[in-house]
């Protein structure tokens, strides 16, 4: 988990704040509403870096024309268990929860749906999305693909963008297990948070202008493959497999033909894809089988031996302990996007959220 100086804000007053940012910056409500849930729900995760502290990026994007912000979203069934959503350049977390309302509203009848997403933009943390179906009682597959900012096995020039992958299951009696992972070494928006915390990186996840590995946020010009120097051919590969589901079976350009996410085009489109798998557990197994299986796989994970000072968790469980503190406690911004959230709801007139005394 990251460590940071910080404001903390109850989640439901945070997330009235950020709407509203949202729609005085352009957004309809519901692409605003929808921004808000995501972004909020990343944050109180322990996702920092997609959450809260990418809501001034929203905000230029729906200012500078970017992002439309008041789309027709427009889905086709193409067969009854495959559906394509035209997002119209909206906000991608309003594509991406309607595209997986579709491919639940699928999988009922089908028992597995898969949603391809035309036209999006950047739509945060991707475990957003798949645990919104998880929390219906349906497993989900996501991911998307963005401008090329990682460097290929062995290359010297970004081609692959950072190409996340999430898997959300439902788990009886608990919150769903959720993995939610970059296919690069890690996320572009970690060097970012470093940035404004003050954070050196880890090594090896990110180089120079010249190639040269780095761990000096400020020099970073490009991430690393997931597996580093020695291994990064498995994260290249991983990041080939979304980028085409995200590109080919969207009719979106792959990631290195796209708009750069910043830059001299600002309000250019980037027209992002993702795509989404669907499943209804029950329609493959009995639904008490499933659930005791996946029980029987957590706990015999969860008592692995471990190292000392250690514990062995499932995919989603160092989030799942942060969110106890941040429901109690509040949820962190971190003092630089603080500061930007405060000019933006001063130029716009939005009411500030009441921070929470520090103790």
């Amino acid at each position: 988990m990251e460590s940071f100086e910080d404001v903390r804000i109850h989640r439901t007053e945070l997330e009235g704040f950020v709407a509203d940012l949202m729609e005085k910056a352009g957004a309809r409500r519901d692409g605003a509403e929808a921004t808000a849930r995501a972004v909020v729900d990343a944050s109180a995760r322990a996702f920092d870096t997609h959450g809260v502290r990418l809501v001034p990026h929203y905000v230029e994007s729906l200012v500078s024309g970017r992002v439309n912000g008041a789309p027709d979203l427009r889905f086709t069934r193409q067969a009854a268990a495959v559906g394509h959503l035209d997002a119209d350049d909206s906000l991608g977390h309003l594509a991406s929860y309607r595209a997986v309302e579709e491919g639940v509203a699928m999988a009922r009848e089908t028992g597995i749906a898969a949603v391809a997403v035309a036209r999006s933009s950047h739509h945060g943390a991707t475990g957003c999305y798949t645990l919104a179906a998880a929390r219906q009682g349906f497993a989900a597959i996501g991911m998307t693909h963005s401008d090329a900012i990682v460097v290929p096995y062995d290359g010297l020039k970004p081609f692959n963008g950072t190409n996340p992958i999430s898997f959300a299951l439902p788990v009886a009696g608990e919150e769903p297990m959720l993995l939610d992972m970059a296919t690069s070494s890690i996320p572009l928006n970690r060097v970012f948070l470093r940035r404004a915390t003050g954070q050196p990186l880890p090594p090896e996840v990110a180089v120079d202008k010249d190639g040269a590995v780095t761990t000096d946020p400020h020099q970073a010009a490009a991430l690393m493959p997931l597996g580093g120097t020695a291994y990064g051919y498995k994260g290249a590969g991983l990041a080939a497999m979304v980028d085409i589901l995200c590109s080919a079976f969207t009719g979106m350009a792959h990631g290195a033909a796209l708009p750069a996410f910043t830059g001299t085009e600002e309000s250019q489109p980037v027209s992002l894809g993702h795509f989404f798998i669907v499943l209804r557990p029950e329609l493959f197994q009995p639904l008490a089988l499933f659930d005791a299986r996946v029980a029987a796989f957590l706990a015999d994970l969860r008592a692995q031996p471990a190292k000392p000072g250690a514990r062995v968790m499932a995919p989603g469980d160092p989030e799942r302990d942060a969110q106890a503190d941040r429901r109690a406690n509040g949820v962190p911004v971190d003092l630089t996007t603080w500061e930007s959230l405060r000019e933006i709801a001063v130029r716009h007139g939005v009411a500030l959220p009441t921070a929470i005394p520090k103790a």
